[in-house]
């Protein structure tokens, strides 16, 4: 197969303008459904990847024993407390869920979620339920391990879901690698109806059109806890803001890892953290839309 790469100037030609007279409401209503006790940082992280790449409004589900926690993190985004049962997100948060989900233009599953047999349930509900567009990561990976034809049934609807999984998780879901990173993905992807961004040097995405594309941007610094969290929010920005779904995960994945680059250039990559990528990501978008 011939590596077709995803450069900076396909990501200034796909990424759309922003209306000098536009509002918050004109700028996608992005919805985040996860955390734990003990995983507090991947929701925030990943909120605050949607706030830096330019989403309008930005909600923030949690579970109740930590919604304190990460309401102080939050000033940008708006967090809501969630139903929850041993020290996760309970089933009692089905309808408050699907109502914010339904009120938005993408939603994310899986940041901190965390595993157990009732969220998995609660997980594939939500999914059967919302024609939102969804994307899964994390643990909302893992909910779905046993149960991955409820991607098909989606797609069957023409509904959309992106998985953004790194070669473990993408493992565990049954992907193949002995393939090859891109011949693995676009297997799935067709297989499943779902777009596929497998994470790791040269991060692949696929769609199930058969689409490819490997990205030119990041460096080993952004192997670390929290880094996949943040690169979840840039998809769900540039989904919510109404791109073509294949266009802003492979815009999303390159601005991710330019912002990559740019801390390892200040900090280094061994002390740089998903931290310092939230805050370069502006100045990658800069890049290529001024």
């Amino acid at each position: 197969m011939e590596k077709q790469v995803f450069t900076g100037e396909l990501a200034a030609e796909a990424l759309p303008g922003r209306r000098p007279d536009g509002h918050k409401g004109d700028f996608g209503r992005v919805s985040i459904t996860g955390g734990s006790v003990g995983f507090t940082g991947a929701p925030v992280l990943a909120a605050y990847g949607a706030a830096r790449s330019g989403s309008g409004l930005v909600f923030l589900g949690v579970p109740e024993p930590i919604y304190g926690i990460v309401a102080s993190h939050c000033l940008e985004v708006m967090p809501s407390p969630l139903p929850a049962g041993r020290e996760r997100i309970s089933k009692d948060a089905f309808f408050p869920i699907l109502e914010r989900l339904n009120s938005c233009d993408a939603g994310l599953l899986g940041p901190g979620l965390g595993r157990s047999p009732e969220l998995s349930k609660l997980m594939c509900k939500i999914m059967e339920e919302t024609e939102t567009p969804l994307i899964l990561d994390a643990d909302g990976l893992y909910a779905i391990k046993d149960r991955k034809e409820i991607l098909q049934k989606r797609a069957a609807r023409g509904l959309l879901t992106i998985l953004t999984p790194h070669e473990g998780e993408f493992r565990y879901l049954g992907g193949d690698l002995t393939l090859g990173r891109e011949a693995a993905a676009l297997d799935f992807a067709k297989e499943y109806g779902c777009i596929l961004v497998l994470k790791g040097p040269g991060t692949v995405v696929a769609g199930p059109d058969g689409r490819c594309r490997v990205n030119t941007t990041g460096n080993c610094g952004m192997a670390k806890g929290g880094s996949g969290d943040v690169l979840s929010g840039v998809v769900l920005a540039l989904l919510g803001l109404g791109m073509d779904a294949f266009d802003a995960c492979c815009c999303a994945v390159w601005l991710h890892g330019r912002a990559g680059d740019l801390a390892a250039q200040e900090k280094g990559q061994w002390g740089m953290t998903p931290t310092d990528l939230l805050e370069r990501l502006p100045q990658a978008l800069r890049e290529v839309t001024e």
